[in-house]
Formats: C-alpha cells, structure tokens, sequence
C-alpha cells in the first residue's frame, strides 16, 4: 500500500481529489452546461452526491429540498438565492450529457486506483461481472424491458457492471428486451474491456457455447460455472493438486469440448467437476480456459464472484440504487455514475478506515457535516 494510505483517511480529503477547477475543466469539455443558468453541472454533482448520502430515499422531491438548503449552499460555495424545483431537477437530469458524470467516475477511478501499488494485488485480477435489475410500473418508466404478470404490467431497466478486487470497472445500462438475457449483456461487458492480466468471472446466465468460444478467440481468460450435461466431448484428464475446497469434493480435471445448439464442437475447455459434502450430492461443474491455474485456485476465483452481489446490495440499500430519481434513460445513466463515484470513495473510506457498509456510509456522512 502507498504511503498516502498507511492512515486513515478523510472525507475531506477524498472530496478535495475534485476541486472546482476540476469540474469546471470537465464541464467546458462535454458541454454540459451550455445555455445553463443555474443547475451547472458542478452543482448537480454536489447535489446529488450530498443527496444520496442525505436521504435514505432520494427523490427529486427531496433533492429539491436540499438544493434550496442553507446547509447544501454554505457547503459546497453556491449563492443562498439560487433555488429551484423538483420539475427543474428532473428536466436538468434528463437533459444533461451523461459524458461529464461518467468522465468525473473514470477520474475518480483512475486516481484512487494510483494509491495502491501492485504489491497489494495478486498475478493477475479478478473481474467480476454481473447484472441487477431495477422494476418500475410501466406507465412511471418512459423505456425499459416490459414484463407482466396477472397483477400488473412492470418495466425493469438492467445494470451489468464490471468490478475488480477494489471497484466497479465499468458498467452498462440496458433497455432492449434482447439484454433480457445474459448471453447478450454480460458478454458486452466482457468483451468492452480492455484488461489484459484479468481473468472474467460471471455465473452460469452466461451458458453459449459460441460466447465461450468468443471470449478464447479473443484471449479473455473467464472462469464460469455451467450445469451439468453429457454433451461433451473428453479430450484429456489432467492430474489434479487437491480433492477438496472447503465443501467441494474435487471428482475431475478434464480439458473438454463443449456442443453448442448446431451441435458443433467448441474449442477445448478446462472443465473442473465438483460434488457438494453436504449431503445433497449436488454437483457444481466449473468450466475456464485458465489452463496454468491450481484445480483450487479456479474454484476459489468462482467463490469471489460473490463480491459483486454484496457491492449490489450495498448501492441498492445505502446509496438509493433500488428506485428511480429520474425515469428517462438519459437521467438513469447520470443516475448510475454519480452512485459509481460516490461508490468508490465509500469503499476506499470503508477500506482505510477497516470498517464495515453502514458504518462507513453512516460517518462517511456525520463527517461530511
């Protein structure tokens, strides 16, 4: 860990890596305030960062009364006569270029990734990709992926996020009923990424035989799981290093070829066999093309999957991620960066401090006070 880090850190000190000039510069390059009078994009994101912390529901209803604040005024330096309203708030979000949220999240993340070094990280990264969905009743949401049941229409807006031992990566926003499916989302994230020494994990949504093999032929290394199936072909069995991982008994190491639907051959897999000893006999089968790995190390790569279900819970419950403040997809994106970025600086705050979700939201914060 870099010397900046030997000490606990700040909010203060996190909240000065974006001074004003900063924001400004960001401003003038994605245009985002152009023909703007009060709602500048500097102080949408010192509103809405300050908001989501203030409320533990946020709606443009309460956005409007922070911003009109004297507090949120005296602390982020913005004139005690500039108000506004919640249907402002909303325009405002809908209209802006979601280009200066997503610039302000890569800034953040590329500087707070700098404060550690690679002495803290393992031979390669492991990069965690999933999807989460929220659901709004139809006639709320302007676009989305429409489900229905016997009760009432609902439309459902989906989020596939890639995230590395430290933070959200990358993430994409989808409304088109074909990212319904995880063959289709997940491996748009996969593919979008440009991080050669990390290896993909996702689970078994992701079950195409062609996007495996779209994934070897572009040299991204992923650890999955599939179910179990007799349509494969036995190439080799290789010598395993252990029979055992914590509940898992290890049956085989095999490199396999997989059928997709045309019943054709897919390139040689390394397929992990495993069997729960618990008593249910269930089997998990693991499948990468990680060929230099320990049989361990691949099952041990897949339980870590799990991170990225705990970072969803952690926006979702802490950060306001489980209900929409805008119900345009443009206000959605600047919506989802701005929960990034706030995202990132709690769980350095989380992880300097040694502390755990809610109690670093909780300081994060009184300390912001």
């Amino acid at each position: 860990m870099s010397k900046a880090l030997n000490k606990n850190i700040t909010v203060q000190g996190l909240l000065e890596l974006f001074p004003s000039e900063l924001l400004d510069k960001l401003s003038d390059k994605t245009n985002v305030d152009h023909q703007v009078k009060k709602l500048f994009g500097k102080n949408m994101f010192y509103l809405l960062l300050y908001g989501f912390l203030e409320s533990s529901r946020a709606s443009l209803r309460s956005l409007e009364d922070v911003y009109n604040s004297h507090k949120f005024k005296f602390l982020f330096n913005i004139d005690q006569q500039n108000v506004t309203k919640f249907n402002s708030l909303s325009d405002r979000l809908e209209s802006m270029n979601p280009d200066f949220f997503k610039r302000i999240y890569e800034y953040a993340h590329s500087m707070l990734s700098k404060w550690y070094t690679d002495s803290e990280a393992e031979n390669y990264s492991i990069i965690r990709v999933d999807s989460t969905l929220v659901k709004e009743v139809a006639n709320k949401l302007r676009e989305g992926i429409t489900t229905a049941n016997q009760h009432n229409s609902r439309k459902h807006i989906k989020f596939t996020i890639a995230m590395d031992d430290l933070f959200p990566l990358d993430a994409e926003v989808f409304t088109d009923k074909q990212y319904s499916n995880e063959n289709h989302s997940i491996p748009e994230v996969v593919i979008n990424q440009d991080n050669k020494l990390g290896i993909f994990v996702f689970d078994r949504g992701v079950n195409s035989r062609d996007k495996f093999n779209e994934f070897d032929n572009l040299n991204k290394s992923f650890v999955t799981r599939i179910s179990p199936t007799k349509q494969l072909n036995v190439i080799t069995k290789n010598k395993m290093d252990s029979d055992k991982y914590n509940n898992l008994l290890i049956q085989e190491d095999l490199i396999v070829n997989l059928f997709n639907r045309r019943h054709q051959r897919s390139n040689p897999f390394r397929l992990i066999k495993t069997i729960k000893n618990d008593g249910s006999n269930e089997e998990l089968w693991f499948l990468t093309n990680c060929l230099d790995l320990k049989t361990s190390e691949i099952v041990a790569i897949y339980r870590k999957r799990w991170d990225i279900e705990v970072f969803f819970r952690f926006i979702k419950q802490e950060l306001n991620f489980s209900h929409f403040v805008s119900t345009k997809v443009n206000g959605i994106k600047n919506i989802l960066y701005i929960t990034l970025t706030l995202a990132i600086l709690i769980l350095i705050y989380k992880k300097q401090n040694n502390i755990g979700y809610k109690t670093a939201v909780r300081r994060f914060r009184i300390e912001l006070d």
